[in-house]
């Protein structure tokens, strides 16, 4: 048998059966660009799976027990779908195998505040809003936008830049050569690229932050909380209020080292930052929180 793209073989899993029915269905539109509306009754903490190869996908909570997608499908694209209450599954397929192009779709999907989230593209914009509980969030290429969440929230690109705001609780963040940004978050995080850039502003966060070749720059850490900072070849750049001065752990191997007679306290906070070859550097800005 020939074998199918990889973006088919995800999408024709077996997929759990739609809620009005017990046969699993697939949903399919007219040919053409066709809109679509979809609505599930659900728990207020359902679990769900959504997949959209490519195109726009808007994911916003809502204060009901129900699912509800709408929006625009592409010209080779289907709508599959599934589930029951506590559990389902939504995605783009492509209507013909003989098609190897991505299925494209432009939807909107709302989801009960406290849903456990999966959701996977390759290749299009994602904006994820309001989650409270669980948050998986995957793409390859093009942009990841997440603001106002809460509990754990698990992130991962390849080439596509990652803009967080607005974020408490566990945060974990996975890239390669694509930005990721950081603003007001007050989580403890983990966050790894390979020569992606890293900035953490107005985001008095601990945990972990660490990058080959990418550039690291943090304004503070938490009050009490230990924040470290590790890269090969790229530089670090620590920001720190001038009244709360963290204490500070600074080293690199072979690159230059500023900021090491600052007089800090642990009641601040611990940053520790190291680079095999990169510049580190703690400098005190003014109205940094």
């Amino acid at each position: 048998m020939m074998a199918r793209p990889l973006f088919l073989v995800f999408a024709v899993l077996p997929v759990l059966a739609a809620v009005h029915t017990p046969a699993t269905r697939t949903l399919t539109a007219p040919r053409g660009e066709q809109p679509v509306s979809r609505g599930y009754a659900t728990t207020s903490d359902v679990t769900m799976r959504l997949y959209v190869p490519s195109g726009r996908l808007s994911v916003e909570t809502w204060d009901r027990d129900s699912v509800h997608l709408e929006g625009q499908l592409g010209v080779n694209a289907s709508l599959f779908g599934g589930g029951a209450r506590t559990h389902i599954k939504l995605g783009i397929e492509a209507r013909s195998n003989s098609d190897s192009s991505l299925p494209q779709a432009t939807v909107r999907v709302r989801v009960p505040r406290r849903a456990r989230l999966w959701i996977k593209m390759i290749d299009g914009t994602l904006q994820v809003s309001g989650t409270r509980q669980e948050l998986e969030a995957y793409t390859v290429r093009g942009s990841i936008v997440v603001r106002d969440v809460a509990g754990s929230t698990s992130i991962e690109s390849i080439d596509a830049p990652v803009t967080v705001s607005d974020a408490t609780g566990d945060l974990r963040v996975r890239g390669s050569r694509g930005i990721v940004s950081l603003t007001d978050v007050r989580a403890t995080i983990s966050v790894s690229t390979v020569s992606g850039d890293v900035t953490v502003a107005r985001s008095p966060a601990e945990g972990r932050v660490e990058t080959i070749g990418g550039r690291i720059a943090v304004d503070g850490v938490a009050t009490g909380g230990t924040l470290e900072l590790q890269s090969h070849s790229g530089a670090l750049d620590i920001r720190v209020p001038g009244t709360r001065i963290p204490m500070l752990e600074l080293s690199s191997r072979s690159g230059t080292v500023t900021g090491k007679t600052l007089r800090g306290s642990a009641t601040h906070g611990h940053i520790i930052a190291r680079s095999f070859k990169g510049n580190v550097t703690a400098r005190v800005v003014d109205g940094t929180r």
